[in-house]
């Protein structure tokens, strides 16, 4: 379910074309099972079931890949580099467990229309990192990884509000 975790397929670049394969694959996947089971294609029971598992899956293991496309435009290494942002591996690991949630929650509140509410996530998230927000370059690291995962939610929820 997440290529980007098999060895010698970690690099982000590689792991997007796959992921953007398999979101290609899971709208066709829909299309035939519409098809097959009756009814409009797009208004379907199993269509719209269908449609909501592909879009969760691409926005939680999806966005993982897309996220670490990002931040790979950033130097960030372990300890401290000449140019580029230093984070500990730990922040990284926890950060990517985050990433998941934000994404879940985010495309939730897409889906039910409340995109006001989306402001609540980064603010929840920079009340938990406040001290370590003092540090310029992990707030900055931290910035750029967030706003990167809740657009990539908003691109994915936007696309399923688009295709109900």
């Amino acid at each position: 379910l997440a290529p980007w975790r098999r060895p010698g397929r970690t690099r982000p670049g590689r792991a997007l074309a796959l992921e953007l394969g398999a979101l290609a694959g899971a709208v066709v996947l829909t299309l035939v099972l519409a098809r097959r089971l009756g009814g409009p294609v797009w208004f379907g029971p199993w269509a719209g079931i269908a449609l909501l598992a592909a879009a969760y899956w691409y926005a939680l293991e999806g966005g993982m890949a897309v996220v670490r496309m990002v931040l790979a435009l950033v130097p960030v290494a372990v300890q401290a580099p000449r140019d580029g942002i230093s984070v500990p591996e730990a922040e990284q690991s926890r950060g990517r467990i985050i990433g998941v949630l934000e994404r879940a929650l985010a495309l939730t509140l897409i889906l039910v229309d409340e995109f006001g509410a989306l402001g609540l996530i980064t603010a929840a998230k920079a009340i938990a990192r406040f001290r370590a927000l003092e540090n310029r370059d992990f707030a900055e690291y931290f910035l750029i990884g967030t706003l990167a995962s809740l657009l990539h939610a908003l691109m994915v929820g936007l696309g399923v509000r688009l295709l109900q």
